[in-house]
């Protein structure tokens, strides 16, 4: 994975994960798992309670955490947040249907239905005009790629509708997304205009 402008130190990260479900933790799990075995410890889950405190009164805060403390033992580390962003690639498909939108639409939630994924958000900006944001979970340790999808219906050519895709994500799954994508586009009566990618 590659990141932009950032030089990685010896210092110790704590890293919060805030997972939206079960299986999302068990993702995590597995990859703090592969790198702590990789690394001989120097990656671990922090098998304690850890406290967010934003306070002037540090010491009163400490005092009494330590007064209810018999055999545990507390640690303190002084902490900033550090935005470390991965790399985001993007690809974009364009992609002509010979149906109207309402068509199309229930098109494209019948592909996304087959895979990994949530809508987000489904919005009629017009009766010829819509968009529709997915978020697909990739396997094989691929991660999530946001998927936008704006739709227009073109009445004066016949009521094709033209598919602008946006998929953003990391490393290589957007582009195995599109091809995915590409494959299902294969079996209905489309025509792909125009495809690229951006990093």
């Amino acid at each position: 994975m590659v990141y932009h402008d950032i030089v990685m130190t010896a210092s110790t990260y704590f890293i919060v994960m805030d997972c939206a479900d079960d299986t999302e933790k068990k993702r995590v799990r597995y990859v703090i798992d592969k790198w702590e075995a990789e690394s001989k410890g120097k990656v671990s889950e922090v098998k304690a309670i850890v406290a967010k405190a934003n306070l002037d009164n540090i010491g009163d805060f400490l005092d009494e955490l330590y007064s209810r403390m018999s055999a545990g033992r507390i640690e303190t580390y002084r902490a900033e947040i550090e935005k470390i962003e991965p790399k985001k690639r993007i690809e974009s498909l364009k992609v002509t249907f010979k149906n109207d939108i309402k068509s199309v639409e229930r098109l494209i939630s019948f592909i996304f239905s087959k895979k990994n994924s949530t809508l987000r958000e489904h919005r009629y900006l017009h009766d010829n005009f819509s968009e529709m944001e997915y978020m697909v979970y990739m396997r094989r340790g691929k991660g999530g790629v946001s998927v936008k999808v704006v739709l227009r219906e073109e009445k004066e050519r016949g009521g094709e509708t033209t598919a602008d895709i946006r998929l953003e994500g990391i490393e290589d799954a957007p582009k195995a997304l599109k091809e995915d994508l590409m494959c299902d586009f294969s079996y209905f009566d489309v025509e792909l205009l125009e495809s690229f990618t951006s990093r």
